[in-house]
C-alpha cells in the first residue's frame, strides 16, 4: 500500500513538497477534499505518471507497506514493482481512453481502453504516414529507375565510342556485343590507376596506329650517296698534269686532231701509207709519232680515263638512287608524309651532286681530248645526299610490319584508357546520383516495411477487455439515471456502436463520456493482471462534469465497486465537490464494524482517512507561492458530525482565512481571503437566507437590503454597511438557489461556483 508521499518535486504546484509528518498515513480508503487550485489534478497526475511509464519515479517519493504495515520502505525516486498495479482515472485517463469514428450521419463507432485508443491512433497515424512514403516511394523509384538509367546511358555511350573509335583494332575492340555496356561498367568497377588522358598529337599517332593496314615490308636500300673521298683532288690534279714528251709541230698547231691520231697510230702499225688522207707513212714519221705520244702521256691518259669512268658511275648511281617516290604508297600512313618530304629534300640533293658530278666530267673530257694540255677548271668541294630519313622510315615500317598486331593493340589499348579517363567524371556523378536515389527508395521500402509490420502488429493485438454491451448499458442507466444510449458491442471486441433513441449518437456530453470511460475503468481494473498483490486505484474528481442526480449515481457506483467488493486493495478518491465528500463520509461512518480511522480496522479491514488537500500562499525561498498541504479531516473526532456539510465547512474555511489573516496580513493572504467573498461567504450567507426568509429565495440582492435594513432597524450595533459588496453584488442575480434538496446540498451550486472561481 502507499503511506505518504515522502517528497514530491517538479509536478505542478507540489515545487518541493515534503509530507508533514504529523498528518497520518494513507489507509485502505483514502478520501482527499480540495477546492479548484489545491493541487488535486498535479497529484493524480504524478500519480498516473507513476503507473504508466515509470516517468514520475525520478520526480516523487513514495513510503510503501504491505497491508498489514510490514516491509516499511521507501522509493527514494526510483521505480518499485508497487507502481504497476497503481490504476489512475483522470480527466486525463478520460481524454486518452475514448475516440469517436465513423461517418456522423450513419454510425457511432466509440472505441474505449487507453491502450486501444492509443493504438488505433497510433494505426491511424501509421497509415497517413504509409499513404506519404507510398507517394514518396513511387517518386524515389522512378528517380532510382531514372537515375540507374542514366548511369546506363553513359555506360552505353562509353563502349559505343571506344568501339567506333577502335573497332579496326579488332579483337574485344571489334563491335558493342564484344565491347558492351557491361564491359564498361565493368571497367569502371575495377581499379584506374593506369587511366592516362593522353596530348592531341599522342592520340592522333595512336589512332593512326590502330587504324593503318596491315602491309608488307618495302625491300631496303641505301638513299644516301657521296663521291669517293679524294676524287675532287685527284681530278684536279690531273686536269692540271702536262706529261714530258715531243710534240709535234703539226698536232701543236692543231691539238684538236691529238685524240685522233693517238687513237689512229695503233690502227697504222704495219702499213706505210695513211688510211685516212692515203699518203705514205715512212718509218720517221711513224717514229715521230710514238714520240709525241710517249709512256708519260699513255699514264696520264690512263689516269683521265679512270676519273671519267668513276665520274660517269658515279652520274649513273645518282641517276637510279631515289627513284620516283612511289615507295611512300607502300608504307604506313603516318610514315607517308615524312618520307615524302626527306624525299623531296634528297632530289634537291641530288640535283646537286648531279651538277657537280657533270661538270666535272666535262672537265675530264676536255682534259682527255688533249692529255698534255692543262685545263683550267676549278673543282670545288663534293656535294652528298642524306637518305638517312628515308632509310629509318622504311626501316620502321619493316619493323611494324613485323610487330604489327603487338603494336596496334598496344595503340587501341592507350586511346581506351585515355576514353574511360575522359569519362570518369561524368560517370562518378551519375554513380553518386543513382547510389543516392537508390539509398532514398531502399530506406523509403524499409520504412513503409516496418510500418507495415506495426500496422498489422497493432491491428492484431488483443485490446483492452471491455464491459459487454448489456453491462454498458445497465452501468450507464444506474449512474445517468436514464436509459436513452444504447450499446453494441461490434464483432471486433474492441468497438461499440452507440446510438441514442435508435440514432447516432457522437454528441456524447462530458458527463455521458466521463460515465462511460469510467464504467470501463473500473472494469479494466477487475480484469487486470497484477499478480498476487491487488491494484491501487486513484480516481480525481469523478462528478466534475456531472449534475446532482448524476453524481449521487456515479458515487454509488464507484462505492460498490472499489469498496464493497474485494478486488481492490486501496483506493484514493480526490473530489472538490463538498456533497460527495460528505456522503463518502458517512459512509465511511456505516461501515460493518463502526468508525474506525486511526485505530485497528474493522471486521471488515475498511481503514480510512478523510483529508483536506489546501494550498495558502507561503513565502518559498523568498517568494510567495501556493504551498499544497494535506491536513486531517476534520480536526478533531468530536467535530466530525457537527460539520458534515457546505454550511458548516463554509465557516471553518472562514475561520481560517481570519486566523490565517491575523497572524500574517500579507497581500497574498489577503487575496486568499478576498477570493471567499464570491464563493464561500455568499454560499453562507444564501444558506442562512434561504432558512431566515424562504420568500427571498431567487433574489439574493433584495433578501441582502432587507435584512441589513431589520438590521439597523433593530438597533444593530456593527457596521451594517459592511454587507455592501454582497447587496451590490449583481453577479448571481439571476440563479435561483437550488430549491427543494434540503439544507447543505450544494453539489451543483459548488460546481458552477468554484469552476467560475478556480482560485477559491
Amino acid at each position: 500500500m502507499l503511506r505518504r508521499f515522502e517528497s514530491i518535486k517538479g509536478c505542478g504546484i507540489f515545487e518541493d513538497y515534503k509530507w508533514n509528518s504529523s498528518v497520518p498515513d494513507f489507509e485502505r480508503i483514502n478520501l482527499i477534499y480540495g477546492t479548484n487550485g489545491s493541487g488535486k489534478t498535479s497529484l493524480s497526475r504524478a500519480l498516473d505518471a507513476l503507473a504508466s511509464d515509470g516517468s514520475g519515479s525520478a520526480k516523487v517519493s513514495i513510503r510503501m507497506s504491505d497491508a498489514d504495515k510490514t516491509n516499511d520502505r521507501v522509493s527514494s525516486w526510483v521505480h518499485d514493482a508497487e507502481f504497476d498495479r497503481i490504476f489512475v482515472f483522470s480527466d486525463g485517463y478520460v481524454n486518452r481512453s475514448h475516440d469517436f469514428g465513423g461517418d456522423t450521419e450513419v454510425e457511432a463507432v466509440l472505441t474505449l481502453g487507453e491502450r486501444t485508443v492509443e493504438d488505433e491512433k497510433l494505426v491511424a497515424e501509421l497509415t497517413g504516414l504509409i499513404e506519404t512514403a507510398e507517394a514518396e516511394l513511387a517518386k524515389a523509384t522512378k528517380a532510382d529507375r531514372d537515375a540507374e538509367k542514366a548511369l546506363d546511358d553513359e555506360y552505353k555511350s562509353v563502349a559505343q565510342t571506344i568501339v567506333t573509335a577502335l573497332h579496326r583494332a579488332g579483337g574485344s575492340y571489334a563491335s558493342n556485343s564484344n565491347y558492351s555496356k557491361a564491359q564498361a561498367r565493368a571497367k569502371f568497377s575495377g581499379s584506374r590507376a593506369d587511366w592516362v588522358l593522353l596530348s592531341d598529337a599522342d592520340k592522333d599517332a595512336a589512332l593512326a596506329t590502330v587504324n593503318s593496314d596491315e602491309r608488307a615490308k618495302v625491300p631496303s636500300k641505301t638513299y644516301s650517296f657521296g663521291v669517293r673521298e679524294g676524287l675532287a683532288a685527284e681530278a684536279a690534279d690531273a686536269l692540271i698534269l702536262s706529261p714530258v714528251s715531243v710534240v709535234l709541230d703539226t698536232l701543236q698547231s692543231h691539238q684538236a686532231a691529238a685524240s685522233w691520231v693517238e687513237r689512229g697510230r695503233h690502227l697504222h702499225e704495219g702499213i706505210d701509207q695513211c688510211i685516212f688522207c692515203g699518203g705514205r707513212l715512212t718509218d720517221q714519221r711513224k717514229q715521230q709519232i710514238e714520240q709525241h705520244f710517249s709512256d708519260e702521256v699513255e699514264a696520264a691518259q690512263r689516269l683521265v680515263d679512270a676519273l671519267i669512268r668513276e665520274v660517269e658511275t658515279a652520274q649513273t648511281t645518282v641517276e637510279q638512287l631515289l627513284g620516283d617516290g612511289a615507295i611512300a604508297g607502300s608504307l604506313f600512313e603516318d610514315f607517308r608524309t615524312g618520307f615524302q618530304a626527306a624525299h623531296d629534300a634528297a632530289k634537291a640533293e641530288v640535283e646537286q651532286v648531279s651538277n657537280w658530278l657533270a661538270g666535272l666530267l666535262g672537265a675530264l673530257q676536255t682534259k682527255r681530248s688533249n692529255v698534255v694540255a692543262p685545263v683550267a677548271f676549278e673543282v670545288g668541294t663534293a656535294p652528298a645526299i642524306d637518305g638517312s630519313v628515308l632509310e629509318a622510315a622504311i626501316k620502321a615500317h619493316n619493323e611494324r610490319v613485323a610487330q604489327h598486331t603487338t603494336l596496334v593493340q598496344a595503340a587501341a589499348k592507350k586511346v581506351e584508357l585515355h576514353l574511360l579517363k575522359e569519362a570518369e567524371t561524368r560517370v562518378a556523378g551519375l554513380v553518386t546520383a543513382a547510389a543516392d536515389a537508390a539509398k532514398v527508395k531502399v530506406e523509403l521500402e524499409a520504412a513503409l516495411v516496418k510500418d507495415r509490420e506495426e500496422v498489422a502488429a497493432l491491428e492484431n493485438v488483443e485490446g483492452d477487455p471491455l464491459p459487454s454491451a448489456e453491462v454498458m448499458a445497465r452501468e450507464l442507466t444506474r449512474i445517468l439515471g436514464r436509459s436513452e444510449l444504447s450499446f453494441e458491442l461490434l464483432p471486433d471486441g474492441k468497438h461499440y456502436r452507440v446510438t441514442r433513441h435508435g440514432r447516432p449518437a457522437r454528441d456524447l456530453s462530458t458527463g455521458e463520456r466521463t460515465a462511460i470511460t469510467l464504467i470501463h475503468f473500473l472494469e479494466s481494473v477487475k480484469r487486470a493482471d497484477t499478480g498476487q498483490a491487488k491494484p491501487i486505484v486513484v480516481i480525481d474528481d469523478p462528478v466534475s462534469s456531472l449534475d446532482g442526480g448524476s453524481a449521487m449515481g456515479i458515487s454509488t457506483y464507484i462505492w460498490s465497486e472499489v469498496v464493497s467488493k474485494s478486488h481492490i486493495e486501496q483506493v484514493f478518491l480526490l473530489t472538490h465537490n463538498f456533497e460527495l465528500f460528505r456522503q463518502w463520509d458517512i459512509q465511511i461512518d456505516g461501515l460493518p464494524g463502526g468508525t474506525q480511522r486511526r485505530g485497528p480496522a474493522n471486521n471488515r479491514g475498511f481503514t480510512s482517512n478523510c483529508y483536506e488537500l489546501i494550498a495558502p500562499h507561503r513565502d518559498h525561498d523568498g517568494t510567495p507561492k501556493r504551498v499544497p498541504a494535506f491536513i486531517l479531516w476534520p480536526p478533531s473526532e468530536d467535530t466530525r458530525v457537527k460539520v458534515r456539510s457546505a454550511y458548516h465547512h463554509a465557516f471553518i474555511t472562514t475561520a481560517r482565512a481570519h486566523i490565517a489573516l491575523a497572524d500574517d496580513a500579507t497581500m497574498e493572504r489577503k487575496l486568499d481571503a478576498q477570493l471567499l467573498y464570491p464563493n464561500v461567504l455568499r454560499r453562507m450567507l444564501e444558506t442562512f437566507l434561504a432558512f431566515k426568509s424562504p420568500t427571498t429565495v431567487g433574489n439574493f440582492t433584495t433578501a441582502m437590503r432587507g435584512h441589513g435594513a431589520a438590521l439597523e432597524a433593530a438597533g444593530y450595533h456593527g457596521d451594517a454597511d459592511g454587507l455592501t459588496p454582497f447587496r451590490r453584488s449583481s453577479r448571481y442575480e439571476s440563479r435561483p438557489v437550488a430549491r427543494g434538496r434540503g439544507q447543505g446540498d450544494w453539489s451543483d451550486h459548488d460546481e458552477q461556483q468554484e469552476a467560475s472561481h478556480p482560485g477559491a
